[in-house]
């Protein structure tokens, strides 16, 4: 099939250069003031490109079995040059006998002076034929060139995956040990709510691992989880913490990073709402600007330290952290992290990447 393909690239590229040598003898029979032999002229001219073009599968395969590479190309260019001139004998083998059934009334050389006539012909296309040789390295080199690039593609987007699935990997633990930690210090006051937040944890785990390999989820469900996950920081907080959603009806099947809410809520929890003795607002909001999805996580605590942001809105702490490797790995410079302080007080998280759905 490749070798039909082959033959069909040699006719196509033949064909312009058939529509210039018809053009050539059609000019100098009118320049010699001769009536154009037409018929003879499609004929002749026809045979003798579409032998050539016949030809181009086997200087294809001339061309791989013998590649011009570091190694041997001083032994192999003049097996390829050997290699042409024989291929250009054998075009004109096969031309004559067609020529001759087409139009032998034209032919009048004798018979004796053929060989002389095919070994004069061949020498010149053997020129041409070099020409489709250099052409046939010059698909192979390419053809070695994207091959290249697509195992090294291949290769970026597994190193990509293993390096998100490590990320993804260290945030289990890292919720796991801070909700533990919770529990352990609810039993101390309230054994029941300890054990409703272990019974709501084992739920949440299990749905965070219902999804390995899978790195983008549609926002709704991203939400459905963190809903899950304040379930059992409420038995912690009681009636002083308040969630407010303001989620764009249009970006719910966003697709954002698996897990990507939960270290920021965490963050506003910890850092915010549990460092007032009264009541506090955590505010979770989704929009949509142009090509980009905003998502923003808000606390009314008392705000931020001077070092909680290195003075450049990059937050510190795993969960942040992580945050941002993540969005990095999957969407490049596509993509941001900021921590402020929100006003009158507390402080604002902002993730910004590309919306698709």
């Amino acid at each position: 099939m490749r070798w039909l393909k082959l033959l069909g690239w040699g006719l196509l590229a033949y064909t312009p250069i058939l529509v210039i040598s018809i053009g050539e003898h059609a000019i100098e029979a009118i320049r010699l003031g001769q009536a154009i032999p037409w018929k003879q002229i499609l004929v002749g001219r026809s045979l003798e490109e579409y032998t050539c073009a016949a030809a181009v599968p086997a200087l294809f395969w001339l061309s791989e079995t013998f590649p011009i590479d570091r190694h041997g190309w001083a032994r192999r260019i003049p097996i390829l040059v050997v290699g042409a001139l024989a291929i250009a004998v054998g075009k004109y083998l096969l031309f004559f006998p067609l020529f001759f059934a087409f139009w032998r009334s034209y032919w009048h050389m004798p018979t004796a002076q053929m060989p002389a006539f095919i070994a004069s012909n061949a020498l010149s296309v053997t020129f041409d034929f070099t020409s489709v040789i250099v052409v046939a390295h010059a698909v192979r080199y390419y053809q070695r060139s994207r091959e290249r690039e697509r195992t090294e593609a291949a290769l970026r987007v597994q190193l990509s995956q293993a390096q998100l699935e490590a990320l993804k990997s260290q945030l289990h633990p890292h919720f796991l040990f801070n909700t533990l930690n919770s529990v352990a210090a609810l039993m101390h006051w309230d054994v029941a709510a300890a054990d409703e937040m272990v019974t709501q944890l084992s739920e949440l785990l299990r749905e965070t691992l219902r999804h390995p390999g899978t790195h983008e989820i549609p926002l709704s469900g991203e939400i459905a989880l963190i809903e899950r996950y304040l379930s059992i920081v409420r038995a912690r907080f009681q009636d002083r913490l308040t969630v407010v959603y303001d989620v764009a009806p249009d970006v719910r099947a966003a697709l954002v990073p698996h897990f990507i809410l939960q270290p920021l809520v965490e963050n506003a929890l910890e850092h915010g709402i549990a460092l007032q003795p009264g009541p506090g607002l955590v505010a979770i909001s989704a929009g949509r600007d142009g090509d980009r999805l905003r998502i923003a996580v808000v606390d009314d605590g008392p705000g931020l330290e001077p070092e909680a942001t290195n003075g450049n809105g990059n937050g510190n702490g795993v969960g942040l952290a992580n945050t941002r490797a993540r969005l990095a790995e999957l969407y490049g410079e596509q993509q941001g992290v900021t921590l402020e302080a929100s006003h009158p007080k507390g402080a604002r998280v902002t993730v910004t990447l590309p919306y698709h759905a």
